[in-house]
């Protein structure tokens, strides 16, 4: 997208089509999992996400690629994502127990983001093989071969004897049934309700980050591809980093002080980040801010599986994924619209120090319940 238009604009509406549909249909996709079995509703959505990243792929190749039809597709990857992810997070608990499940989420946490290490490099590498056509279009192949080989491991779990992978009563009268009483629990439950909140505000302040560290290459620090390379890369070091400290911790107790700690930390070190104009500098910003940020989304993902009951688990699930991935579509568009305006440091910088306004007082509040909250469900 940078490539085609060089606008932050353009970078903010490619996230936005992509995270929109996560934000709008991710409770939905929750209870469709609960409803219908976790492990069918992941499958079907990763077949179908592997079909749509080689279409992408093709067009890349073919040359018919353009900036609408980039965010068209980014808006039918996001779609199913809002189904796919919910149902494969919430197979955890039935490979786990329940003591295991920080570790679990640590875990998972860990080979999600050591992806944002291996694959800045391998995307690094894939972009240097011919033009720019050439390089994108074999990034684009890359990426359809590794939701396929998800789709073929996601078919070799078999449902455990102990749990059935289908908690919603189907003899409940609709899926918006199932829908609106997600929705009434998670509001009602009170730690729940302001881990869900803290996970709105990192989307929000924080998240937004990734999908501008092009311009950030190009316009701030001069380096092209190979900044862009270096930025991502060492994003993913620190959250690879972080995200084996917890899954080798593996345990609830100090998690609400880890989430306090670690999400405020982010933000301050995006505020910096922000406003470094040296490389260096800004790569060692940028791995704190990777680190912090996945540090505090595990805290909350780890609390949030060992707080709700399994028959809501989908769906309260859904509701994270929304809220914590989703709603960045929403700032990634102003920030980048902001940022034709004034600068892109300027406009990441002032959504990080609003972000540790929201930040500060719900996680003063959640520090305060963090007796009850980790002992919830021992």
């Amino acid at each position: 997208m940078w490539e085609m238009t060089n606008s932050s604009t353009w970078l903010g509406a490619l996230a936005a089509g992509y995270m929109l549909p996560i934000l709008f249909l991710g409770p939905f996709g929750g209870a469709v999992a609960d409803r219908y079995g976790y492990r069918r509703i992941a499958i079907i959505m990763c077949s179908f996400a592997a079909f749509i990243a080689l279409l992408t792929a093709t067009l890349t190749w073919l040359e018919f690629m353009t900036p609408f039809l980039l965010v068209s597709l980014a808006l039918l990857q996001g779609t199913l994502f809002a189904f796919e992810f919910p149902a494969r997070q919430s197979l955890y608990p039935l490979l786990v127990d329940q003591k295991n499940m920080a570790a679990a989420v640590a875990l998972n946490s860990t080979t999600f983001h050591s992806s944002g290490f291996t694959g800045p490099l391998l995307g690094g590498v894939l972009l240097t093989l011919g033009d720019t056509i050439s390089g994108v279009g074999a990034g684009f192949t890359a990426n359809a071969f590794c939701i396929g080989w998800m789709m073929i491991v996601l078919t070799r779990i078999t449902s455990p004897q102990k749990k059935n992978n289908r908690t919603a009563d189907l003899k409940t009268p609709s899926l918006i049934h199932n829908l609106i009483s997600g929705f009434k629990y998670a509001y009602g439950h009170t730690d729940l309700r302001l881990l869900l909140l803290l996970s709105l505000s990192a989307s929000l302040f924080i998240r937004p980050y990734l999908d501008f560290l092009p311009g950030f290459s190009d316009d701030v620090f001069n380096e092209g591809k190979d900044g862009l390379t270096m930025l991502t890369a060492v994003s993913g070091v620190g959250s690879m980093a972080f995200a084996t400290f917890f899954a080798i911790r593996a345990r609830a107790r100090g998690l609400v002080s880890v989430l306090f700690v670690c999400q405020i930390g982010a933000t301050i070190a995006l505020i910096f980040f922000s406003l470094i104009d040296q490389f260096i500098f800004a790569l060692l910003a940028l791995s704190l801010v990777g680190g912090l940020l996945v540090s505090s989304s595990i805290a909350a993902q780890s609390l949030i599986q060992h707080a709700v009951a399994d028959k809501f688990r989908a769906r309260v699930i859904s509701l994270n994924v929304s809220l914590g991935i989703g709603a960045s579509a929403v700032s990634a568009l102003i920030v980048g619209s902001a940022a034709e305006y004034t600068s892109l440091q300027i406009s990441l910088a002032g959504s990080a120090v609003l972000g540790l306004m929201f930040t500060i007082p719900l996680s003063l509040t959640l520090l305060k319940r963090r007796k009850e909250i980790e002992v919830e469900r021992n």
